[in-house]
């Protein structure tokens, strides 16, 4: 079983910010027995969509030769929680790249307003130095986007 928790990739900007999407679905399997008769997408679920376009948006900016782990969130703000028939607009931005790792910011939300917020997003990485595992991070990504175009050409 995959745990993706963002559907597509709608912006990409390496270093600076990316925006994607999670439609919120009555058929979600976190939404089984959560809150019977008042489903609704814990914000837990929220931070990791959050951080998994933050991973990748760290990752491409280092070209995918790292290998990236989330070590905190700092500064995160619940506001209301999604519920089937919402879309979240993940909007996540490059704040700085510190040795060995990165800080990111990033807010869900949809027109009605913000759903969750984080101040911070560190993460930590080290270099791969084997470039098969580069290769299969930038196929990863190809594959989990949709093929999302980077730079003019596939993952």
């Amino acid at each position: 079983m995959r745990f993706l928790f963002y559907d597509r990739i709608l912006e990409l900007a390496p270093a600076r910010r990316i925006v994607a999407t999670k439609a919120i679905s009555i058929g979600d399997e976190f939404l089984d027995d959560h809150f019977l008769r008042s489903p609704l997408m814990p914000a837990t679920l929220v931070l990791e969509s959050l951080a998994q376009v933050a991973g990748w948006l760290y990752m491409i900016t280092e070209d995918f030769a790292i290998y990236a782990i989330l070590v905190m969130f700092e500064g995160v703000e619940v506001k209301r929680h999604p519920r089937p028939g919402d879309t979240l607009i993940l909007d996540v931005s490059l704040e700085f790249r510190h040795q060995g790792g990165a800080t990111l910011r990033g807010v869900a939300r949809d027109a009605a307003g913000v759903f969750v917020q984080v101040a911070r997003m560190v993460f930590g990485s080290t270099r791969l130095t084997d470039s098969r595992d580069v290769t299969r991070a930038r196929e990863l990504f190809s594959y989990l986007s949709g093929g999302f175009e980077l730079n003019g050409r596939s993952g």
